[in-house]
């Protein structure tokens, strides 16, 4: 197998995978709702097998549950569910973001600058897509600005589910959660740890209920 075979093999697998989450994400595929393998690999134009690939890293990412003899389904978001979800952002974001402050470099004060930025340019525009990218990303980015390998193993496959709660929460605290992440990132300019904790743990427990009160 050629490389542009194999390059042109990984490209239609991110494009399917990012599509069904996308789906999953805005709604399109309702909570509940069954993942057809025959229909939805029509509708994208791809056969099963890529298909089948992205449902399995969905269900690893949390999106979809697999029931055993029956097929995939989109996962809800009980208030049970987003309770475990906060409770374990509520332990390990504030960590990730300490040691962002003692760990991070020029590139990453660079990125969430830019997605800073760019986050506050999707709040103008009424973005709430792009917002709820953004926003998983100011958090992804923080995660590698910690230098922690394992601790970002464990985090980085919440972002899907993080993005999910993002959207629909955008439009009630968006402004809010820019301020917060311009709390973050000045904290870990100045490269103190206790304030960059103290400010992702209040971001948060801040978005804690209305996440809660969204719930499926």
């Amino acid at each position: 197998m050629t490389a542009d075979v194999m390059a042109s093999d990984v490209s239609l697998r991110e494009r399917v995978l990012e599509e069904v989450k996308e789906r999953i994400i805005a709604g399109d595929l309702p909570t509940g709702a069954r993942l057809h393998e025959r229909n939805l690999s029509q509708e994208l134009g791809v056969s099963r097998i890529p298909l089948r690939e992205a449902i399995m890293t969905l269900a690893a990412q949390g999106l979809v549950e697999m029931r055993p003899r029956i097929g995939a389904f989109v996962r809800p978001m009980t208030k049970a569910y987003v309770e475990d979800l906060f409770a374990v952002r509520l332990a390990l974001e504030p960590l990730a973001a300490s040691l962002a402050a003692r760990n991070r470099r020029a590139e990453n004060l660079a990125e969430l600058g830019r997605l800073l930025a760019e986050e506050r340019a999707a709040l103008v525009e009424g973005d709430d897509k792009r917002g709820s990218l953004v926003n998983a990303d100011f958090h992804l980015e923080i995660l590698r600005a910690s230098g922690n390998e394992l601790l970002f193993a464990i985090m980085a496959p919440l972002q899907s589910q993080i993005q999910r709660l993002f959207r629909r929460t955008i439009t009630s605290i968006s402004r809010e959660l820019s301020e917060d992440h311009a709390t973050v990132l000045e904290a870990l300019r100045d490269q103190d740890a206790e304030r960059a904790a103290e400010a992702a743990r209040r971001h948060v427990e801040e978005t804690r209920d209305l996440s809660i009160a969204l719930a499926d």
